[in-house]
C-alpha cells in the first residue's frame, strides 16, 4: 500500500474515531459548580450532568443535590435544598422551593412560589403556582392546581384525587415566603465567600466565613465568635459536608452524602457517640436550633429538622422526617415516618410508614408505648374522673338522711 493510502486510512480512523467519541458524550455535559451570574450559587457538592442547565438570579443550590437526564431550567430566587434530586426534564420558575430530600423525576415543572416538601416525590407532573406539597407526599402523573395543598404522606395519582384537596393556608404562604427570603439571603452570601476563598472553603468541614452570610444583622456561620463548628474527638467524617454552628461530640460517625448545615438556624449540638448514615440533612428554621443528646443512630436518606430536640439513645430509621418536635429518650421511629410538631414521650415506639402530627396521633399510633410515669398519671386520672359521681352519690345520700331525721 502506497503511504499515500496509509496516511489517508489513518485520517478516515482518527476521524470515525472523533465522531464516535463525541456522539457518545453528546448529553453528557458537565457545568460548573460554584458562583453563577446574579448571585446565585450551587454547591461544589452538587453534581450537575445534564445537556441543558440554566439558573437566574439570587437562586441557591444546597449541598448534594444532583442533576441529571436532559435538562434543568432554574428561574430566579429559587431554591433546592439538601439532597434534592432532579432527573429529567425539570423546570422550575422564580421563587419557587424544593425542599430536603426531594426527589424529581421526568418531565416536572414547578410554578412559582409553590414548595416541594421534605422527601416528597415528583413524577410526570406540572405544579401550580402557590400550590403546597406536603412533606412525604407522592405527585405521580397528576398536575397540582394553583393554590392547592397537598397533605404530608398523600399519594396523588388519580383526577379524584384533586377534588379533595384544600386550599393553601395563610400560614403556608407566610412559610414559604419566608424560607424564599432566607435562601435568597445564602445565595448572595455563599457566592461572596466563593469569590474571596474559593472552593477551598467548602470542604467536608466549612465553609465557616467571616460575615460573609449575615441574616437580620448577625453572622450565621460564626459559632460564638469562632468560625469553626467543633468536631469531637475521636469523630469520623466521610463525605460529608459539616457548616457553620456546628457541634458534633467525641466517637461519632458521619456518613457520606450528609450535611449538617447551620448557616440559618442556630446552632446544631449533637452528642457524642452518634452514629449517621447516609444522606441525611440536619438543617433549622431561623434563630431555631438542634440539640440532639447522646448515642443518637440515624439511618440514611432522612431529615432532621428544627426546631428540634431529641434525648438520648433516639433510634431514627431510614427515609425518615422529624421536623418541630421534642422527642423524649429511648424513642425509635421507624423507616419513612413522619413526625411534626408533637412532644414524643420516653420509650415511645413509632411504627414505620407512620404520621403523627397531633396529641391524638400520638394516642392512637401506639397508646401502649408511653413513658411509665404518663401511663400512671393517666391511669390516676381515669381513677379520679371515675371516682366523682360515686362521691356525689354518696355525698347526695348523706344529706337526704339528715334531712329524714
Amino acid at each position: 500500500m502506497k503511504k499515500g493510502g496509509i496516511k489517508n486510512k489513518l485520517l478516515i480512523e482518527l476521524l470515525i474515531t472523533f465522531v464516535i467519541v463525541n456522539i457518545s458524550t453528546a448529553g453528557a455535559s458537565i457545568y460548573n459548580t460554584g458562583s453563577y451570574p446574579g448571585n446565585s450559587f450551587v454547591d461544589p457538592s452538587v453534581q450537575i450532568n445534564v445537556s441543558d442547565f440554566s439558573i437566574g438570579s439570587e437562586t441557591y443550590v444546597g449541598p448534594f443535590t444532583s442533576f441529571t437526564g436532559e435538562y434543568a431550567h432554574i428561574g430566579s430566587y429559587s431554591d433546592f435544598q439538601d439532597g434534592v434530586s432532579n432527573s429529567g426534564k425539570i423546570t422550575i420558575k422564580d421563587d419557587a422551593v424544593i425542599a430536603h430530600g426531594a426527589d424529581l423525576v421526568g418531565e416536572v415543572e414547578i410554578g412559582s412560589k409553590a414548595f416541594i416538601g421534605f422527601n416528597s416525590f415528583v413524577k410526570n407532573s406540572k405544579i401550580g403556582d402557590d400550590a403546597y406539597i406536603g412533606i412525604g407526599s407522592k405527585i405521580i402523573g397528576i398536575d397540582i392546581p394553583s393554590g392547592k395543598s397537598v397533605p404530608e404522606a398523600a399519594v396523588i395519582d388519580s383526577t379524584d384525587d384533586i377534588e379533595k384537596l384544600k386550599d393553601v393556608t395563610k400560614e403556608q404562604e407566610e412559610f414559604v415566603q419566608e424560607v424564599i427570603s432566607v435562601n435568597r439571603v445564602l445565595a448572595i452570601g455563599y457566592t461572596r465567600l466563593f469569590e474571596k476563598s474559593g472552593v477551598s472553603a467548602f470542604g467536608k468541614v466549612g465553609p465557616n466565613g467571616d460575615g460573609d452570610i449575615l441574616l437580620d444583622g448577625k453572622d450565621i456561620l460564626a459559632r460564638s465568635g469562632s468560625n469553626e463548628p467543633v468536631i469531637g474527638a475521636g469523630s469520623v467524617i466521610e463525605s460529608a459536608r459539616i457548616i457553620g454552628d456546628v457541634f458534633l461530640g467525641e466517637n461519632s460517625k458521619v456518613g457520606s452524602g450528609t450535611s449538617i448545615r447551620a448557616d440559618e438556624g442556630i446552632p446544631t449540638k449533637i452528642g457524642k457517640n452518634a452514629m449517621i448514615g447516609r444522606n441525611n440533612t440536619f438543617h433549622s428554621l431561623n434563630d431555631q436550633e438542634i440539640i440532639i443528646g447522646n448515642d443518637l443512630n440515624l439511618g440514611s436518606d432522612s431529615v432532621l429538622h428544627g426546631q428540634l430536640v431529641l434525648g438520648n439513645n433516639v433510634r431514627i430509621g431510614n427515609n425518615a422526617v422529624v421536623f418541630k418536635s421534642t422527642i423524649g429518650n429511648n424513642v425509635e421511629i421507624g423507616n419513612n415516618a413522619i413526625v411534626v410538631g408533637v412532644q414524643v414521650p420516653d420509650g415511645t415506639v413509632i411504627p414505620s410508614d407512620s404520621v403523627v402530627q397531633t396529641k391524638k396521633d400520638m394516642g392512637l399510633l401506639n397508646p401502649e408505648a408511653v413513658a411509665p410515669g404518663t401511663r400512671f398519671a393517666s391511669i390516676m386520672e381515669l381513677f379520679l374522673v371515675a371516682m366523682v359521681p360515686i362521691v356525689l352519690g354518696l355525698v347526695v345520700s348523706v344529706v337526704l338522711r339528715k334531712k329524714e331525721h
